[in-house]
């Protein structure tokens, strides 16, 4: 029971855990339907509480120290006490999202943004059960008062496929879909909200696989330039346990103890390389397959970013 004059206290400021999108091979379309661009960075929560902000992963690693320069903006915004769900997004010469310029922002002089997209907590009051519409209002009121490195993702009320089509001529990585009555729902995968990307299809040689008891985790593939051939990727995405068994059994036949990449092992740099270390629990193969990936992009070094596996070609 509840006594009388007792206020039930304000909730403050803290990590709440991101709603994830749900992956699709088409979006959704109509009137309940709102678009945003899907930006490729690094997902975080900005916690404004008093004269002290903070930033944190999707996972609840602290990232202030990562990003001096966005936390002290959120601290100097001064809108009062926040949580903001964004993603951490360094910028090309042209302004478009650069995965690989973030990754190496130790020595890059590219701008590094934070674009935010959903207010959580706005003024000692959680907003995770307003609608999306709700919540883009906070955001529109907040974004009022924003500087660099502080942006708002913009929020798009169109139609899908001319939306599709500019992103794409833009070179953008994907499209976002979301219900605009949607409530908020921390760590959780949703139809409300759906994410489509532009990936990109090729052709590569198959020439081994990381071992994984009697089976694989995944497969080294590469390309020739010239006559050798390059390792550019480990994919371990695209296999249900039947397909990998399939593909095991005719690769197994290729098996060789020479390495056919020209590039490998890999200096340890960031500890997930194709190191001296890691060589061993690889097995080689004659470089006689070839199979078709999909793929987000390249880096400028031509290692594939979010590839998946789609079949092998004889």
């Amino acid at each position: 029971m509840v006594q009388r004059g007792i206020l039930k206290p304000k909730p403050r400021p803290r990590f709440v855990e991101p709603m994830e999108c749900k992956r699709v091979s088409k979006l959704p379309e109509g009137n309940d339907w709102v678009y945003e661009i899907k930006q490729d960075g690094y997902r975080a929560i900005g916690l404004v509480d008093g004269s002290s902000a903070m930033l944190y992963s999707m996972s609840g690693q602290n990232y202030t120290s990562d990003f001096p320069h966005i936390a002290f903006a959120l601290k100097n915004l001064r809108r009062g006490n926040l949580v903001l769900d964004g993603e951490i997004v360094a910028l090309d010469a042209r302004g478009r999202a650069s995965f690989q310029e973030l990754q190496n922002r130790r020595t890059s002089r590219q701008p590094i943004v934070f674009y935010v997209f959903d207010v959580l907590h706005f003024n000692g009051r959680d907003t995770l059960d307003l609608t999306l519409d709700e919540r883009r209002g906070l955001l529109d009121e907040l974004c009022a008062h924003f500087s660099d490195p502080l942006r708002v993702n913009p929020l798009f009320r169109t139609d899908l496929p001319p939306l599709i089509q500019q992103v794409k001529n833009l070179g953008l990585e994907g499209v976002v879909a979301k219900r605009s009555d949607s409530p908020y729902l921390p760590g959780r995968e949703s139809d409300a909200w759906q994410k489509y990307r532009f990936n990109r299809e090729a052709e590569f040689v198959v020439g081994g696989y990381v071992a994984s008891h009697d089976t694989f985790s995944s497969i080294i593939v590469g390309e020739y330039r010239g006559d050798k051939l390059y390792y550019v990727k480990r994919v371990a995405a695209g296999f249900t346990p039947y397909l990998r068994q399939q593909v095991l059994e005719e690769l197994k036949p290729l098996a060789t103890r020479i390495c056919p990449f020209v590039n490998l092992p890999e200096p340890n740099r960031s500890g997930h390389g194709l190191t001296t270390k890691k060589m061993p629990d690889c097995v080689w193969l004659k470089p006689e397959r070839r199979c078709e990936l999909e793929f987000v992009e390249r880096t400028q070094s031509g290692r594939l970013r979010h590839a998946v596996f789609r079949r092998l070609i004889s």
